[in-house]
């Protein structure tokens, strides 16, 4: 049993589909540092340590130098959720990507292993070997832009939520305007608890 020309190029084409998606400036590198710089956000708009049923003179204070903070960094927090968007668009036409390029390999693979016989040389098994290798990094790979895509489209849906939350509380409760479109304004009912779990559950996101 000799050398397979079919199974060198499936391997040629799956290794090159890796290499694409491992490139210095792929979308993982680039959606991983949107995250962290959205990380450092969340550090900075931590509501955790505000009581926000409190009232009297000093705790107002807080409460609007929380607001004012708030106001301060929500253009940024919200570009950079219009970028993870973005980034998982490409992530799920890079996963498409991989998907057909795993469904042909496996395919090629499963019909290189079946000429196996007892009498396979040398340059078979080598094959199989490297062959085996990169199924198993094909799938990972695959796992890991599947994991990416869920993990950006729950940041991006939980982000949005709780920032929304976070400009009603603002608006009816405080009267401050973080936004000042109206058509952009966001219609609900303010829910502080809410805000916080929300918010509390988005920084472990982000981690």
């Amino acid at each position: 049993m000799m050398y397979s020309q079919s199974m060198k190029k499936a391997v040629s084409s799956a290794q090159s589909c890796i290499d694409m998606c491992c490139s210095q400036q792929n979308i993982a590198v680039v959606s991983a540092q949107y995250i962290s710089d959205l990380s450092e956000f969340l550090d900075i708009l931590d509501p955790s340590g505000i009581d926000f049923t409190k009232k009297g003179f000093f705790s107002g204070m807080k409460i609007k130098k929380y607001w004012e903070i708030f106001s301060r960094y929500y253009t940024s927090v919200t570009t950079l959720v219009q970028k993870l968007k973005q980034s998982r668009i490409v992530t799920e036409n890079t996963l498409t990507t991989l998907r057909n390029e795993q469904e042909s390999y496996r395919s090629k693979l499963e019909e290189f292993l079946s000429l196996e016989t007892e009498e396979a040389d040398s340059e078979y098994l080598a094959q199989k070997s490297i062959a085996l290798n990169l199924n198993s990094v094909l799938d990972n790979t695959v796992s890991e832009y599947s994991v990416l895509s869920e993990r950006i489209k729950n940041i991006t849906e939980i982000t949005s939520d709780v920032f929304e939350n976070a400009v009603l509380i603002a608006r009816v409760n405080y009267q401050i305007n973080i936004i000042t479109d109206r058509i952009s304004l966001p219609v609900g009912n303010p829910d502080v608890d809410s805000f916080k779990r929300g918010f509390e559950k988005l920084s472990h996101l982000c981690v």
